[in-house]
């Protein structure tokens, strides 16, 4: 093999260490079991430089030797891999009022879930609950972490902006107060670049570098993927399209909802179809597509796909995407409002992206909470994560 050259990387040991131990977990998620010598060439670096990181991870269970490879002509190398039994994490997500906790192993495959209804007024409390149940009910793998998939952004202090479940708790830190409630340390992300991370690991995006994932749920948000890695802004409000202008002149932030999101997320169109003819299911999303021979029904699902271009048609603007991911209810839509969404951006935007939906359903939360800039071991726990 030729000689590796080593990566150039930011100042400071830490995010030295940090950066190179994702490098590995990523590189034996995805490649593994593979030598100590491949390692090195799949993550860039030397193998000496790599030599403490792999005894680290094969001392917290998290790396296992797993036999020997072949022989090039001297001893047998022996084969690393990565190891999804050597925890398992609490994911929670928020869906409204509604919190959903899944335990998952490394891989991201679903151990158990659960769920239940959270007051706002003491959102805590019903947090603290859910996640204890499930902690109870799956002791082992040993849960290592909870990784709190949050509809809104934390600030570096672990406080919480743009998330109205969560209002009550003001300035007070959501990472520290839940971590000492649940007795298990704490990792918050916004939702949405989860459900990014995920599609683009083993979904939609999974060939693509530079990507927007638009989520139509309870609220409307997108996730950025730039050469790779997830683009938070200066403050951690990079996707925050549910602001987006209706009109002009623009109306001012209110709230924790913008008016964008208000009119164009479920419960935005559940509202719109009830003041048709005051018949709404629970998916009005699916009900646009299939009641699409209703004239005025019709006339509503096409403003809902051209308010979702729109949106589209920003990103694109701005980041120059390769590819435009619609997950969430979007995906209800099917194929026709597909081809409709594709035709609208690919007109507008300069340099038309891909415009697909998304593939992996709920299990692209899984399995971003389990991305190796997320379960790195050495990283500290408590205070939100920064992806990418």
């Amino acid at each position: 093999m030729s000689e590796v050259t080593e990566r150039s990387a930011p100042t400071g040991n830490e995010a030295l260490r940090r950066i190179r131990t994702e490098a590995v977990l990523a590189a034996l998620r995805e490649h593994g079991p593979v030598s100590r010598t491949e390692l090195a060439g799949l993550t860039g670096y030397r193998p000496s430089s790599l030599t403490e990181i792999v005894r680290e991870l094969m001392g917290s269970g998290h790396v296992l030797e797993v036999g020997a490879g072949d022989s090039s002509g001297g001893r047998r190398p022996r084969l690393l891999a990565f190891n999804p039994a050597a925890e398992s994490l609490i994911a929670v997500s928020l869906e409204g009022e509604q919190a959903r906790v899944s335990v998952l192993d490394l891989a991201g495959e679903l151990l158990g879930g659960y769920s239940r209804a959270v007051d706002p007024h003491a959102p805590l409390d019903g947090l603290t609950d859910v996640i204890r149940n499930a902690v109870d009910a799956h002791p082992e793998p040993r849960p290592g972490r909870v990784v709190f998939s949050l509809p809104g952004v934390a600030t570096a202090g672990g406080a919480v902006a743009l998330s109205p479940v969560l209002e009550s708790l003001g300035s007070r830190s959501l990472t520290e107060e839940l971590t000492a409630r649940v007795g298990l340390p704490v990792q918050v992300s916004n939702d949405v670049n989860l459900i990014a991370l995920g599609e683009r690991e083993r979904g939609a995006a999974a060939d693509v570098d530079d990507l927007v994932l638009i989520y139509v749920g309870y609220g409307i948000g997108a996730a950025v993927i730039s050469g790779g890695a997830l683009c938070r802004g200066a403050a951690g409000f990079a996707g925050e399209i549910g602001f987006l202008p209706t009109g002009l002149p623009p109306a001012p932030h209110t709230g924790g909802r913008g008016e964008f999101e208000k009119r164009w997320s479920v419960p935005g169109i559940r509202q719109a179809l009830s003041e048709l003819d005051g018949a709404v299911g629970g998916a009005p999303v699916a009900e646009l597509a299939a009641r699409a021979g209703d004239p005025a029904v019709a006339a509503l699902r096409r403003q809902v796909i051209e308010a979702w271009a729109y949106a589209a048609i920003v990103c694109a603007c701005v980041v120059n995407p390769a590819r435009v991911v619609f997950a969430g209810a979007a995906t209800e839509l099917g194929p026709d409002g597909l081809a409709e969404l594709a035709a609208l951006v690919g007109s507008a935007a300069p340099s038309a992206p891909e415009v697909v939906f998304a593939e992996l359903g709920s299990r692209a939360l899984h399995i971003g909470a389990v991305s190796p800039s997320l379960i790195t071991p050495a990283a500290d726990t408590v205070q939100p994560m920064r992806e990418g």
